[in-house]
């Protein structure tokens, strides 16, 4: 999965430094989105030590290039996960932030279309977390 993204990005022009490819790897790697500070610590285990300027600068990269997704899951920080996951939504737990990724069998698409079309707003995408300890 990881390295047709990296393809990808070659072919779109991207060039794809250590750091790039390590975010990449890293949010991969893990089944939660992950902040700026949690890639951070992450990678310098692996020994890597950007500065969290460069990490911001990347993610903002990779989310314009559609590789990768910010998310607001209400702990006042950003998070970040690779798009090439699917579309999915999260379990978030008020007492100890983790959060884990669940499926729904329902067609969203239909309840998509039915609220367009009884409010005439455009949808362009959702987002669903449910939110419990």
């Amino acid at each position: 999965m990881i390295d047709e993204t990296l393809q990808t990005l070659k072919e779109q022009g991207y060039r794809i430094p250590k750091t790039r490819k390590a975010v990449l790897e890293t949010l991969a790697s893990v089944a939660k989105p992950l902040s700026a500070d949690d890639l951070i610590k992450r990678l310098t285990i692996k020994g890597l030590h950007p500065n969290k300027t460069t990490i911001y600068r990347e993610l903002d990269s990779l989310c314009v290039g559609g590789f990768v997704k910010e998310i607001q899951l209400g702990f006042g920080r950003r998070m970040y996960e690779v798009t090439s996951l699917g579309h999915h939504h999260h379990l978030v737990c008020t007492g100890c932030e983790k959060v884990e990724d669940v499926s729904i069998d329902k067609d969203m698409d239909r309840y998509e279309k039915n609220i367009s079309k009884k409010t005439s707003f455009k949808i362009s995408s959702h987002s669903l977390e449910f939110f419990g300890l």
